[in-house]
């Protein structure tokens, strides 16, 4: 005996809206602030490192070395948005950084973070600029790991990702 009973259209339609929002996300990669470094993923996922910047300010952030490892995670590249005002280095911008989970591991992501020109240009390393010592000898000491948010001092946000 068939017990099944066929499904009106509105009753339908209904199903296939509940089906769709039991999926997660819309569509798009996960993302995550500077708040969150040490981030679970699973292998396949697609997501983004997402952080404040304005490059038209000169505050930029780049994806330091050592690259994260590539047999863990494909970094797939990075954007930038700016929103505001029309006036030179009067709107909040943001820049992602997108990565793909490749297969389980664990993998380290290093972004450094440039506020007001105080590292190299886009075109070169993530190296930083040399500084002055009281010689006046020029240091190329790296700069420090940041603990907290973003503030007006170059710092690298070290983020640690778990692929499961």
């Amino acid at each position: 005996m068939n017990l099944r009973t066929p499904l009106t259209p509105l009753a339908a339609a209904a199903a296939g809206v509940l089906l769709l929002t039991g999926c997660g996300s819309s569509g798009g990669a996960d993302e995550y602030g500077t708040d969150q470094r040490a981030l679970t993923v699973a292998a396949g996922d697609q997501f983004t490192l997402k952080v404040p910047a304005n490059p038209a300010l000169g505050q930029n952030w780049y994806l330091a070395g050592p690259r994260p490892d590539a047999k863990v995670l494909a970094y797939r590249g990075k954007r930038e948005e700016e929103e505001g005002s029309d006036n030179t280095g009067g709107g909040d911008g943001t820049q992602f950084f997108d990565f793909t989970a490749r297969k389980p591991g664990k993998a380290t992501v290093r972004l450094l973070h440039c506020p007001m020109g105080s590292c190299h240009s886009g075109s070169q390393s993530a190296a930083p600029l040399p500084s002055a010592t009281a010689s006046g000898k020029a240091s190329a000491s790296p700069y420090p790991t940041a603990t907290g948010t973003p503030d007006d001092r170059p710092a690298f946000f070290v983020y640690t990702i778990t692929v499961r």
